[in-house]
């Protein structure tokens, strides 16, 4: 699937490690204990100070890295913005201490901040009743709601209670990084109002999980909206970034930066579709989401039951909101799908 892209570079550079990408803007990767195993930072030099896009994991080997390099390469100039493109850990997981050492201003979507709250709330809590309802609803066994609740009893969470005070930005207003200007673009399916960030004059996009070099961003239906229809939110996303120019950069969070916008969103659109007939083609009765978890995302389910649940029904939403499914909800609250 990569070979219609053009890479800036063949290999990544190593972690924790400054490296030019364009005058004034750099890239910084970071290591991840899961996959993908790594996620991209962007440093934008602002001439006194610095902007930074996203700033990875609440983790011991990040705040090394980041440590190193602000009392190294970084040490002349502060840390003066952080943008963040969405809410999820590896992107905002070290936000809040960014903010009580170097007192940088936070700017993110409104949407993607109350995300950040009720993700720590959760995290805080614990698995809840509304989750083990939502798990069963969808077709889980008590017994198959119980180990999917105790999986979800995790350790630590890698991420930080979220920032208390941010700048909000919208779609179509125009900020200023690393002297140039801006234009956000918001998107849903992966992430609720996630920001991508683009130059015109330049034609950089920073793209954040919206746009992938080597894998497809997840798209769920959460817990918090089961009716959700995510699917055709990113589907709506890939056919507005179609506007951009075709030579933009495109800076993932997630992969190598590369050149070859619209075949990469052309991939990306063949691939849902693609999943989506998968998914109708094995629906021939009545079924529920988690007997097409099992089905589509067998090795996952336990592990990340958010997941493999959410993407199958983001999927199962898809084609009920198309027609071609229908969406049946009984006494009990029992969701069920079956052909229309």
């Amino acid at each position: 699937m990569s070979d219609d892209l053009n890479f800036t570079v063949q290999r990544p550079p190593a972690y924790g490690e400054l490296t030019d990408v364009l005058p004034g803007l750099f890239w910084v990767r970071l290591p991840m204990p899961a996959a993908p195993n790594h996620v991209n930072c962007w440093l934008l030099d602002d001439g006194p100070g610095w902007t930074m896009v996203d700033c990875g994991l609440n983790t011991d080997d990040s705040f090394e890295m980041w440590d190193k390099l602000w009392r190294g390469l970084l040490r002349s100039r502060p840390l003066q913005n952080l943008a963040l493109t969405h809410a999820h850990a590896d992107h905002s997981g070290l936000a809040a201490y960014f903010v009580k050492e170097t007192k940088c201003a936070v700017r993110m979507p409104l949407t993607e901040w109350l995300n950040a709250w009720k993700t720590w709330h959760e995290r805080e809590d614990g698995p809840d009743e509304q989750f083990v309802s939502f798990l069963k609803r969808n077709g889980a066994s008590d017994d198959d709601a119980a180990r999917i609740v105790e999986a979800q009893r995790q350790p630590k969470f890698l991420g930080s209670r979220p920032p208390r005070e941010f700048a909000r930005i919208r779609d179509g207003e125009v900020i200023s990084m690393g002297r140039r200007e801006w234009k956000v673009l918001t998107a849903g399916g992966h992430s609720v109002e996630h920001a991508l960030f683009f130059c015109e004059n330049d034609r950089i996009l920073i793209a954040g999980d919206q746009i992938l070099s080597h894998m497809t961003p997840s798209v769920i239906a959460p817990p918090a909206q089961p009716t959700a229809n995510p699917m055709q939110d990113y589907l709506d996303s890939l056919t507005r970034l179609e506007g951009l120019p075709p030579d933009t950069l495109v800076l993932p969070s997630h992969g190598l930066p590369f050149r070859g916008l619209h075949a990469r969103l052309a991939q990306l659109r063949e691939h849902h579709l693609s999943r989506l007939e998968d998914v109708a083609s094995i629906v021939n009765g009545r079924t529920n989401a988690f007997l097409i978890a099992q089905e589509i995302f067998p090795r996952v389910l336990y592990a990340n039951p958010r997941q493999a649940f959410g993407e199958a029904l983001a999927h199962l939403n898809m084609l009920a909101s198309s027609g071609r499914l229908t969406r049946d909800v009984g006494g009990d609250g029992a969701i069920a799908f079956a052909p229309a």
